[in-house]
């Protein structure tokens, strides 16, 4: 029952990771802290990735606040993010009592650019957040360029990315910290938990230790020196992540070759515009996400019609922008009313409608299509072939 072959015969989970659980099993050690999965898996990553450090954590999401509470920002400072995100982005930012604040996107990539995160910086921003979604590097020269010329420090949001690469370069290891997560649904995964890397050694110092209660664990002499949460890895988690890393290359080199296949496929269809992977960048989709001119048919029609024809379709990849959630809309983060980031900061921050209006226009406008390593080129084809059946059909009315 552990096995789970798919139609390419490709195994998500099968001896490998059978073999380092019982390790830990037999080892009798599940304490990421005394056990040796854990620092195989940091040793591993680093080695990936190239960088110096690696740290972990329960989730992505821990791993993004880790990174946020590692920077050491005074509440009531401000954080620039995307709009097109999942609430693990933002809940770090919230719960240090930061003021997230949103860039808007750009209409084909659906990644916030240097514009638009220029076009936010105050004075009291403190830190920048970069979503690469679906894969899909965000332009990182021009907005590390921005960072730089306000000397705001950069966080890479990396949980749907594994393996994408900006002009070469591995994402996550251009910015300050790079975010992971080993969520049940990434390109990898151990059920849950998540890492951050760096090649900034205070920065990982903090980050560790932010991650397990401001406990001393590297014996730096810090210990319980700042408020942190609980956001410990296992060693069972560590154990089937450090198995999954042997698989990364061929999972992100088919999501490559597929999503790729699937948008070159729709070129040259008016009014559908595929996701858009800019020039020297290397997409490893997590999804990939079409956009429907709504004077040739609204975004849910064209979605049912595909879907009618077998095609896993759904609108959008969030329903609506993140900060138009009833969370924000009301600013509902803590009990009774009261944000304690905006009477430090001295203002009434707002959320509302038209805050970022390319984000809102892609989100209202997308499909989502899945792409993932178990599908075939013969899969892939049929898709392509129906989405042009749907396209010519809504094309004659």
């Amino acid at each position: 029952m552990f096995k789970k072959k798919q139609a390419t015969g490709f195994v998500k989970f099968g001896d490998a990771e059978k073999k380092n659980l019982c390790e830990v099993i037999d080892s009798g050690e599940l304490f990421y802290v005394n056990g040796r999965m854990t620092k195989k898996f940091c040793a591993r990553v680093q080695d990936f990735f190239g960088v110096d450090y690696c740290t972990t954590a329960s989730s992505g999401t821990a791993a993004i606040h880790s990174a946020i509470g590692a920077l050491e920002i005074p509440p009531g400072k401000e954080v620039i993010t995307s709009p097109i995100t999942d609430m693990g982005t933002l809940i770090g930012v919230l719960y240090q009592n930061l003021i997230p604040v949103f860039a808007d996107v750009d209409p084909y990539t659906y990644n916030i650019t240097a514009e638009s995160i220029r076009a936010k910086i105050t004075p009291n921003t403190a830190a920048i957040i970069v979503v690469h979604l679906a894969g899909n590097p965000a332009q990182m020269d021009d907005i590390m360029a921005v960072a730089k010329e306000h000397g705001i420090p950069v966080v890479e949001d990396c949980a749907q990315s594994y393996g994408a690469r900006y002009k070469g370069k591995l994402i996550g290891t251009i910015g300050n910290a790079g975010c992971y997560s080993l969520n049940a649904y990434k390109h990898i995964s151990s059920g849950d938990g998540g890492f951050v890397i760096t090649n900034d050694e205070e920065l990982y110092v903090r980050a560790a230790n932010f991650a397990d209660k401001s406990y001393d664990r590297l014996n730096t002499g810090r210990r319980l020196t700042v408020l942190a949460p609980c956001y410990r890895i296992t060693e069972l988690q560590a154990a089937v992540a450090l198995a999954q890393m042997d698989k990364l290359d061929y999972i992100t080199q088919r999501r490559h070759e597929l999503g790729d296949r699937f948008n070159k496929g729709l070129a040259g269809l008016d009014g559908i515009m595929p996701h858009a992977v800019r020039e020297r960048n290397y997409c490893t989709y997590w999804f990939t996400m079409i956009r429907v001119d709504p004077a040739l048919c609204s975004r849910d029609q064209f979605a049912n019609k595909l879907k009618a024809e077998g095609v896993p379709a759904s609108g959008g990849y969030i329903e609506r922008a993140i900060y138009l959630e009833p969370v924000f809309a009301k600013k509902s983060f803590f009990p009774g009313g009261i944000w304690p980031a905006e009477k430090i900061a001295g203002k009434v921050v707002s959320y509302k409608q038209g805050d970022c209006p390319e984000a809102e226009k892609v989100l209202a406008t997308a499909i989502r299509i899945n792409i993932n390593e178990t599908q075939t080129e013969d899969t892939i084809d049929s898709w392509i072939e129906k989405v042009k059946k749907v396209h010519s059909a809504v094309s004659k009315k």
